[in-house]
């Protein structure tokens, strides 16, 4: 994670432990009134607030000087992973935090198609929830006391992650739409990278999705396959080049990641209706 703070100076030692698909650290700070702190993690993580000197002394905001999301103590705050975020304190305080750091391949992998996709990229800023709360001091005394066992804390991390994120079996759950954001992330992401093979599996691990789920998922929100809205993206770079002036059939194809004229006269027909020198025709009339 990256973090620019000023105010805030570390207590003691970082505790920290880990478990497959979770991190977790535990810090005491002391920090001076007007602290503040800007934060980005490529990872989601949880960030608790375990105590504190003054309740409600610390606000966290996913924009620069923006309001507290809710008034009174509110101790948790789930942060998708990209999202920056921004920390003031309006007093001197001394205060005891927990961040979770979520590994998502690794807890997709564990949960198969049971996650919730808007779930995992829904920021929560400054919410309650005892239960999850509950689970994150039990885990917070983990990395200052570890018991004997790390099974304990694995279940921990388990149970917290399910209560999170409400994981319900998939037969309870209905397989829908990807979150907007998600969405617009998976549409940029191909954008970008149309020209060249992309896996399922990239996509799915930028959404934090399994992959089965993501495919379903952005076929309800597009009406195609991933590997389809990347063609149709790769032949409109196609149409763009053919347009540029002394263009050839086989310079475009090799600048457009296709193995040769005949490999993309065949996808543009299959996808256009028309051949490549068709479809120019077409345009030129």
């Amino acid at each position: 994670m990256n973090a620019i703070t000023d105010g805030f100076s570390v207590v003691g030692d970082l505790k920290y432990r880990s478990w497959d698909g979770i991190l977790a650290d535990v810090w005491s700070v002391e920090a001076r009134s007007g602290a503040a702190g800007v934060y980005v993690s490529q990872h989601p993580r949880l960030f608790v607030v375990l105590a504190e000197t003054q309740e409600a002394a610390i606000t966290i905001n996913s924009r620069p000087h923006g309001s507290p999301t809710m008034a009174g103590p509110a101790r948790l705050s789930f942060i998708p992973a990209g999202l920056r975020t921004w920390s003031h304190v309006e007093r001197d305080i001394s205060l005891r935090h927990l961040d979770l750091h979520f590994d998502m391949p690794a807890l997709i992998s564990r949960f198969a198609g049971d996650l919730d996709a808007e779930r995992l990229v829904l920021p929560r800023l400054m919410f309650e929830d005892e239960r999850v709360l509950t689970l994150c001091r039990l885990l917070a005394a983990e990395c200052l006391n570890p018991s004997l066992h790390d099974l304990y804390g694995d279940s921990l991390a388990l149970a917290l992650f399910i209560e999170l994120f409400q994981v319900r079996p998939g037969s309870e759950r209905r397989h829908g739409q990807l979150a907007a954001r998600s969405l617009r992330h998976a549409l940029d992401y191909i954008e970008d990278n149309c020209l060249r093979v992309i896996k399922l599996q990239e996509l799915a691990e930028l959404a934090g999705l399994s992959q089965s789920y993501f495919s379903s998922a952005f076929k309800a929100s597009t009406g195609v396959a991933p590997h389809q809205w990347q063609m149709k993206v790769r032949l409109e770079r196609v149409k763009a080049r053919l347009l540029q002036p002394d263009a050839s059939l086989i310079h475009v194809a090799h600048a457009t990641g296709f193995a040769d004229q005949a490999h993309m006269t065949r996808v543009f027909k299959q996808f256009v209706g028309v051949t490549p020198a068709a479809w120019l025709r077409a345009q030129a009339l």
